[in-house]
């Protein structure tokens, strides 16, 4: 007896997806993603945090080495309290990288030494940009860091973010802001929650 084959919109009827299947796989993969998300944007967030705290110890570094090296902290005159600089306004990482800034690196030694910063103009984040005496330094965030140095040499640095006017017996100190709050206070666009900054000193 003859067997009649089975007609080819029939075997593929069986091995094909239906329109259910397809939209339960489609559901599975929207709440997979849903719950992914997240947990990526986290774990994006403490490596940025990760980071910014391996460059606040290594500028600390720097400027201890600077001093260890010279004698000195790394600034031209001195007395009046502490100085406050930033990697961006100041020229204080072309100096710490080699540059001989007002006399102050006449070996042109180098003390530190970053990668080059991601992005473009105006918007260069985790890294370094520039060259030469235009070298600057910005965070994660595309903030720069922001360096407190005892310039009276009387071993306290006053006025830190989050010491709640205590005083930190320290002749360095550096700080990032860290992330940005999504919506600062009316008329304060540079805020950012002091408990969120990293800091040297903790």
């Amino acid at each position: 007896m003859k067997s009649h084959p089975t007609p080819q919109f029939q075997r593929r009827r069986g091995a094909a997806f239906t329109l259910i299947e397809l939209l339960i796989v489609i559901v599975i993969i929207a709440i997979l993603a849903a719950v992914a998300f997240p947990v990526t944007g986290l774990v994006m967030d403490q490596a940025r945090k990760a980071e910014a705290k391996h460059m606040v110890r290594n500028l600390k570094n720097a400027i201890s080495l600077y001093e260890l090296d010279y004698g000195k902290l790394p600034f031209a005159g001195g007395g009046g309290g502490d100085m406050q600089l930033d990697t961006e306004t100041d020229d204080i990482l072309a100096l710490l990288s080699g540059e001989n800034i007002n006399e102050l690196n006449s070996r042109e030694k180098g003390f530190f030494e970053g990668k080059r910063a991601k992005g473009g103009d105006g918007a260069w984040r985790s890294g370094t940009y520039g060259s030469g005496v235009s070298l600057k330094l910005v965070d994660p965030w595309g903030s720069p860091y922001y360096i407190v140095l005892d310039a009276d040499y009387d071993g306290i640095i006053t006025g830190l973010p989050g010491m709640n006017g205590e005083e930190l017996r320290a002749k360095i100190a550096v700080y990032s802001k860290g992330k940005p709050k999504k919506e600062p206070p009316a008329g304060d666009e540079d805020y950012q929650p002091k408990n969120k900054w990293i800091k040297s000193w903790e």
